[in-house]
């Protein structure tokens, strides 16, 4: 039976879990040890990254703590309102007693006072109500989408699954019967080659497959398996799904200007930073040493051949400027050479945030994983392995 843990009333199953759970409590415990000396700008700031993703967690002990953050403001900005009322209403009663005004006058410009209050007291209970409303539209919109994905995603997997079981019982049939029709397409009018009889069907239903990603820990657990897409546009699957419905999961795809019949020195697949967990939201766990010995192997199949790859580097860095001259490992698809295959490894071995021991050379082939990192504005995080089957 796996391990259960209450952590903040909150109830985390597997040691997975419970590590990134722990982790975070650790994380929130120091940022609320310095709350009790933040002003109220100060506690907004850190409402502000938090809302943004600038501090990210693993599980939702952050959301309860972002949560936290925000009934402490709520009840600040409550206390310095009623403060505020009862020195106005004190400045009132000191002019009277000074005889600056009757007491009509006072009693109507307290009575004006309270009034304009009450005004901006329900104009924000309104504005608070509307944005719940749309907080819990958005939320509810996004679980059904995230629900149809997940769906789509479990469907895919079968279909690929009973595929490579059917190919294996009919190997020997020469008829091939119980197989799917081999799929022949072309590209610029050259016939390419067929297509790997387990991702048949899968491309039939949408023709812009041009893969499969599976990463799996020593134990077997799938850790990540999604379909590959590739079209012309590097920014449609940022925002479609498989089905081509709108979703902000989108997909994991290929980069436009890599070729998987050629194929590229290095295939570039990108995939959001979800904080679910789903699509590369987990791909930074690699940051960690330990959890990329038990994750080493990378399955990459194109739509044409089945590929295996073990990583070599784990990396932050950000998007560049055109000008700038520094490397730039999300244009790196193809080598002029030895030489300039060599410099590119160097680059990356130096960024690597631990040596694996693994290295290439000019005809290795490579597959590079990016998605964007919240360390910093325009982050990035990737993991580039060797193919080795």
């Amino acid at each position: 039976m796996a391990k259960i843990v209450i952590i903040e009333g909150r109830k985390f199953e597997g040691e997975r879990d419970i590590a990134a759970a722990n982790a975070d409590k650790a994380a929130i415990d120091k940022i609320k040890a310095s709350m009790d000396h933040m002003s109220l700008s100060e506690l907004r700031l850190l409402s502000e990254k938090l809302h943004k993703g600038r501090i990210n967690f693993g599980t939702v002990l952050g959301k309860d703590f972002m949560e936290e953050v925000d009934r402490t403001i709520a009840s600040m900005d409550r206390k310095e309102k009623e403060t505020e009322e009862k020195t106005e209403v004190r400045v009132v009663k000191s002019k009277a007693s000074g005889g600056l005004k009757t007491d009509p006058d006072i009693d109507k410009e307290a009575r004006l006072i309270l009034q304009r209050h009450e005004r901006t007291r329900k104009g924000v209970l309104y504005l608070s109500l509307i944005i719940a409303a749309a907080c819990i539209l958005y939320i509810a919109i996004y679980n059904i989408t995230k629900m149809r994905s997940d769906r789509t995603a479990d469907l895919l997997s079968s279909i690929r699954e009973q595929a490579v079981q059917d190919s294996m019982s009919t190997s020997g049939d020469e008829t091939g019967n119980g197989q799917s029709d081999v799929v022949i397409h072309y590209v610029d009018e050259e016939e390419t080659p067929d297509i790997l009889p387990e991702y048949v069907d899968i491309y039939n239903k949408n023709k812009k497959l041009i893969g499969w990603l599976e990463i799996a820990d020593i134990n077997g657990e799938a850790f990540l398996s999604y379909p590959v897409m590739q079209t012309t546009d590097n920014t449609y699957y940022l925002t479609h799904g498989f089905n081509q419905n709108e979703d902000a999961n989108g997909c994991i795809f290929m980069d436009c200007d890599c070729d998987a019949i050629k194929p590229s020195d290095n295939l570039i697949l990108y995939g959001h930073h979800m904080r679910s967990g789903r699509m590369f939201g987990n791909l930074v766990k690699y940051e960690d040493e330990e959890f990329y010995k038990t994750h080493r192997i990378i399955k990459f199949d194109t739509i044409y051949e089945h590929g295996e790859y073990e990583v070599m580097f784990a990396f932050r860095t950000s998007l560049k400027t055109e000008d700038d001259i520094s490397f730039k490992y999300y244009r790196f698809i193809d080598a002029n050479g030895a030489e300039e295959f060599a410099s590119y490894m160097n680059e990356m071995a130096e960024m690597s945030l631990y040596d694996t021991g693994v290295t290439a050379v000019w005809g290795d082939r490579l597959l590079t994983l990016s998605t964007c990192d919240y360390e910093e504005d325009n982050g990035r995080f990737a993991v580039v392995a060797r193919r080795i089957k």
